[in-house]
């Protein structure tokens, strides 16, 4: 599927700072993300493989206000409730019945990021299984199909969403009454990026996925930095969002989240599964 999203040129400007690259304030980009450029560059000048070359052929969807204000406080309220989800797996081993998928439990990879030693104040009441690093933890919330069974007013917003497409000029979906939501899901996720944490690896792609969204849930106002990075022939742009806005790309897309430096980013992620089934099991 071809994405023609709207996306954040750079300042035309002969007095403008020479910056490397902008953020979507039109400030100097994380310049963390250096790395994560070269490799855009790289990869745009001898694309490694069909299937990124044609992810990269593709813009984002923008979609403005999927959720309101009001939703997105009530879905994090409920996700937030006490003895609903862990704050770490040492909560969700057994005792309360409440598991990461066996892939992970099995994986020595994932077990490296269970409660994390120094994860920052700020996250460590917050509900999550992992934390990727000391400022970046997340929540799975397709365990036992949670999220679509107990919320499934969002869910019906959000995957809805997903089924978007160019012609619409904006218009979103609203998925109803359909009883194979969950077929092709890979995961669904709640991500905390606090100050310092960001997705900065130098070509991250969500490889053995099809489509992916991602749905700011954290007001812009009180966050600085966090940006959400995707890249135009190797140049990164930067794109604005408000809260309730959401990204939806081709999963193989090259794509970043900028250093975050004051605030907490909230974000909810969904990935879907080629059509064909599941290419990895190994998230």
């Amino acid at each position: 599927h071809i994405f023609f999203g709207t996306m954040t040129p750079s300042p035309n400007n002969n007095d403008a700072p020479p910056f490397w690259a902008y953020d979507s304030n039109n400030n100097e980009l994380d310049p963390q993300l250096k790395p994560a450029h070269l490799v855009a560059v790289q990869d745009d000048a001898d694309p490694p493989c069909e299937s990124w070359l044609k992810a990269e052929q593709t813009e984002p969807l923008l979609l403005r206000n999927i959720l309101s204000d009001g939703q997105i406080d009530e879905l994090l309220a409920q996700v937030s409730a006490d003895g609903v989800w862990p704050r770490g797996s040492r909560d969700c081993t057994g005792e309360d019945g409440i598991e990461p998928t066996s892939k992970s439990s099995s994986s020595k990879k994932i077990k490296e990021h269970f409660n994390r030693p120094g994860l920052c104040d700020e996250l460590k009441t917050v509900a999550h299984h992992l934390a990727w690093t000391d400022d970046h933890c997340v929540l799975y919330m397709h365990t036992n199909d949670w999220f679509a069974n107990e919320l499934p007013e969002f869910w019906s917003v959000i995957r809805g969403a997903m089924e978007s497409r160019p012609w619409m000029n904006g218009a979103v979906p609203v998925l109803v009454g359909s009883d194979n939501s969950m077929e092709h899901v890979r995961c669904i996720e709640l991500h905390h990026y606090s100050t310092g944490g960001g997705l900065l690896t130098p070509g991250h792609r969500d490889t053995g996925s099809a489509l992916t969204i991602s749905v700011l849930l954290s007001d812009p106002n009180t966050v600085k930095g966090g940006d959400f990075i995707t890249y135009n022939e190797g140049t990164p742009v930067a794109h604005t969002m408000a809260r309730g806005d959401a990204i939806l790309f081709n999963s193989e897309s090259l794509h970043n989240i900028a250093t975050v430096t004051s605030g907490i980013r909230q974000s909810l992620v969904v990935e879907l599964y080629p059509s064909g089934g599941p290419i990895s099991q190994d998230w």
